[in-house]
């Protein structure tokens, strides 16, 4: 899964310097939370990202220098990564990635950002709070590639930790589902070990056509090298009492997989 830090999130919002490491350290728990989704798709943002304001004479790479040499532990944590993202990227404006597309965000032309990176990746902003005009979850822009007719997308926006949450699910076992006592018509779930069902979900690729009263995708598709098979995972429409959402989970045959997303499944 793809993850962009936006660079225009950060417009100088932070009054001092405490706020700023407030800010910074609420993004240090939005990428913490979100890591084991990645599976080993690197964080991007754009090339512009070190210039951008965190307060209104503070800029994001000035942060990280200062900080680095704080001696706070848990400040110098987000600083350390930050500062392998700028000095090693992905850098989204630099990959010949979005050279083709148009992209507008409330009537303005956003084209070379890292919204249309993550609208032409299917990815997910990580935005600094604050910011009046990235609050909300989900973005909504108007997005056209190469000779293609302009077309309305919706973009997944975390700002806070409750929202990262909401797309990291957790597997939950279905006694209907038992390996050994199915309930009549239902398929086997061969993977006991919870943790091994998880790391499948992880890696799992969402059915974006289909939502759950909650908003987030109803069916996902899985791969797991060990048994050789493809699993569904379907919301519960429920959340566990640590606010994540919960799915149950099956084995089916490869041709029940649609094709659009049996592409993007990492085997």
């Amino acid at each position: 899964m793809h993850f962009l830090i936006n660079e225009l999130s950060f417009i100088g919002q932070a009054i001092n310097k405490y706020e700023a490491d407030e800010l910074m350290k609420n993004i240090l728990d939005i990428i913490q939370e979100i890591s084991v989704l990645q599976n080993g798709d690197p964080i991007q943002t754009h090339s512009s990202f070190a210039s951008q304001k965190l307060s209104a004479n503070l800029t994001v790479h000035e942060w990280i220098l200062t900080t680095i040499k704080s001696g706070k532990s848990e400040q110098q944590k987000i600083a350390m990564i930050l500062l392998r993202l700028l000095s090693k990227g992905p850098f989204i404006d630099l990959q010949n990635l979005i050279d083709d597309c148009q992209c507008f965000y409330q009537k303005k032309c956003v084209s070379s950002t890292s919204l249309t990176g993550a609208t032409k990746l299917q990815g997910i902003l990580i935005s600094l709070q604050n910011n009046p005009d990235f609050l909300q979850e989900n973005i909504e822009v108007e997005f056209q590639e190469y000779t293609s007719s302009l077309e309305n997308r919706s973009i997944k926006n975390l700002t806070k930790i409750k929202h990262a949450k909401k797309i990291c699910s957790r597997y939950k076992f279905h006694s209907k589902h038992h390996p050994e006592h199915p309930w009549e018509d239902a398929s086997p779930m061969d993977l006991r070990d919870e943790k091994e069902a998880q790391k499948v979900l992880n890696s799992s690729v969402e059915d974006t056509s289909i939502k759950d009263s909650n908003g987030n995708s109803s069916k996902r598709y899985g791969f797991n090298k060990k048994t050789d098979n493809y699993y569904i995972f379907r919301s519960d429409n429920t959340f566990d009492e640590q606010g994540y959402p919960t799915y149950h989970g099956f084995i089916i045959p490869e041709d029940q997989v649609p094709p659009k997303i049996l592409i993007k499944i990492k085997r």
